[in-house]
């Protein structure tokens, strides 16, 4: 495992060109959701507007993921000249549009059904708090609090040590069933790229391999996420420097590529060696 943790830094350092696609679908859809704010005001143009960001999701995430996948094979082809790794690294652009056509369907779905199972866990959630902690604050103190830092810090301040326990079950409520959900999909996008294009057989597949290699999994699930709490912490920095903002969001970006190389280093090791990987089944 920890030989495909340092390969994997090798790979995305080589593959670092993985991060301009999704930087610049970043910015799209920054201005996209700036735009959006600025026109939209009725329910249709909500629901055309919700439409809009899933189609353009959908095409990015099926472009970008087999893009990553080639990238991966790249990585172990030995190159005699320098200039011919550099120009299929640079061939990884054309995979885009092939990866578009062949899972944009999977990924729109994908991302219906992921929307559809966190608000139905988000519920029980919420119903199960409420039975067993109860409330804390109102949402009228929820909104003020959350209008500034200084806000929350005094809306904490005030709250009585009953208060502050059932806060603090409540966010070990959340934080737990969401690192629970983020393991149970952590292979559900490799699976769609190198197995099962239909994505809900893919989840059902993808969380029964989980626990086929079970400790390597919760390994590489507790590696993701230290050093998730590392970019978080460093996160903290944007706001001293406009010099640290850059740099730490370069850091950002390389982490981003660097987790999803990995994931999918690991399944293509644990689960693809001496298969054909570009077999999909439905």
């Amino acid at each position: 495992m920890f030989k495909l943790f340092k390969d994997s830094f090798k790979t995305a350092t080589d593959c670092i060109i993985l991060a301009i696609p999704f930087v610049l679908f970043m910015c799209i859809l920054s201005f996209y959701f700036s735009y959006s704010n600025s026109v939209v005001d009725t329910p249709a143009e909500l629901g055309l507007a919700f439409f809009t960001v899933l189609f353009m999701v959908g095409a990015f995430l099926s472009g970008w993921f087999y893009m990553v996948k080639n990238a991966i094979q790249i990585s172990k082809v030995v190159y005699v000249m320098d200039e011919d790794r550099a120009k299929a690294t640079m061939n990884l652009f054309k995979d885009i549009p092939y990866g578009i056509g062949k899972y944009f369907l999977s990924f729109i779905l994908m991302a219906l059904s992921f929307i559809l199972i966190a608000s139905i866990t988000a519920y029980t959630i919420f119903a199960i708090g409420q039975h067993f902690i109860g409330n804390v604050f109102t949402p009228e103190q929820l909104t003020t609090a959350l209008s500034s830092t200084q806000d929350m810090k005094a809306f904490i301040d005030s709250l009585d040590i009953t208060q502050k326990e059932k806060l603090f079950l409540w966010n070990l409520l959340i934080m737990s069933t969401t690192s629970f959900m983020s393991y149970l999909f952590m292979l559900w996008i490799p699976e769609i790229i190198y197995k099962t294009q239909n994505p809900l057989i893919a989840l059902f597949k993808s969380i029964g391999k989980l626990f086929i290699k079970f400790p390597k999994t919760i390994l590489l699930f507790i590696y993701i996420s230290t050093l998730n709490v590392i970019m978080s912490f460093l996160s903290t920095f944007t706001l001293v420097n406009p010099l640290l903002y850059i740099l730490i969001m370069v850091i950002y970006f390389y982490f981003i590529v660097y987790v999803v190389v990995l994931i999918f280093s690991f399944y293509e090791k644990e689960f693809c060696e001496g298969k054909d990987n570009d077999e999909q089944k439905a």
